[in-house]
This record gives C-alpha cells, structure tokens and sequence, in this order.
C-alpha cells in the first residue's frame, strides 16, 4: 500500500467513424491534473521475469493486460465499481526501478479499494489470473483484459504474458514470509 499522485493529461482525442475507423487525431493543449489517493502496487525483478521466460519486449504488454485483469476483477473483493478505480503499469518505474503495476483508487485521498485488495491480494490475483487464464480468446478480448478506460488503446496487451507474470507474483507471495 502506498500514498500516490497520479497525474494525467489529455493530449488529443480521436474522432471515429461508427465502424471504428480512425478519422484524425485532434491535438489538446490542456493543464495536467493530480490526483492524490492510494494505491495497491506489486514490482517484479527481472530475475523473475528471466525465470519465467518473459523476454523484454514482452513485460509491457504482460504488465498491462495483467493491470487491466486486475482492475477488472477488484470489485469481487473491494466491493467497488470498476469506475471507482484505475491504473497503471510500466516496465521501468522511475521511483520504483523495477517494472511497477498500480492499482489505485479513483478518489482524492482514497475510498478504501486499493486496501481492500491489498488485504486479500492473494485471493485477488488469484482470481484475476484463472478468469484470464479460463476466457477462451486467444489473445485477449473486453471479458478479459481489455479496458474500456484504457489511455493507451488497449496496445500492448500480452495474454499470456499476463498468465504468466500473475502465476509468478503469486507463487512469490506464497513464498514469502
């Protein structure tokens, strides 16, 4: 658990046909906005991450789909909408420096959600890596780890890199003390 800003920017939007095809892309020059609030976050070494195989080019997409499954499935054990929260991963965390996945609570100063997880993460992960894991797509789709609120359209997701680093985190928390 950890008191975090997270601070977002709306740089552009892009205007769509109803089909989905991409129009333009229109430039916004608008203010950052910070958030303080709370969050659950979990670091990976890269010695896990050679231990399972995961090879670099690979880690944002796994962290990714992995952040997005997680957000998704929150809500089974914070009591929450999937609205009251967001995230976000990266594969070289400046304060961290290890690859970093955030889950944090979408209100100024937190609501609870990210402690919640937090105290059944286990239970949590769980749950979120055997939904993955039992969504028979193959390389992720909406019930699995797509987002409809994701920043970055969905790109990179690793379905089964996600499996895989969720697999990993788990059995280092049942390893550790």
């Amino acid at each position: 658990m950890a008191a975090v800003e997270v601070t977002g920017q709306v740089v552009a939007y892009l205007r769509r046909l109803p089909s989905g095809e991409v129009l333009d892309q229109i430039e916004l020059d608008l203010p950052a906005q910070t958030l303080p609030t709370r969050a659950v976050l979990y670091t990976v070494t890269p010695e896990l991450l050679d231990r399972i195989g995961l090879a670099p080019e690979r880690v944002p997409g796994a962290l990714h789909a992995a952040e997005h499954a997680a957000i998704g499935l929150l809500p089974l054990v914070a009591t929450c909408d999937r609205g009251d929260i967001g995230g976000v991963s990266t594969d070289l965390h400046a304060d961290t420096g290890l690859p970093t996945v955030f889950v944090y609570d979408g209100h100024p100063g937190g609501a609870g959600f990210a402690e919640r997880g937090f105290s059944r993460i286990t239970q949590w992960l769980t749950a979120t890596r055997d939904a993955v894991r039992a969504c028979e797509c193959t390389d992720g789709c909406p019930s699995c780890v797509h987002s409809p609120k994701c920043g970055n359209g969905n790109d990179p997701l690793d379905k089964a890199g996600a499996i895989a680093l969720l697999s990993a985190v788990l059995g280092a928390l049942d390893s550790s003390p």
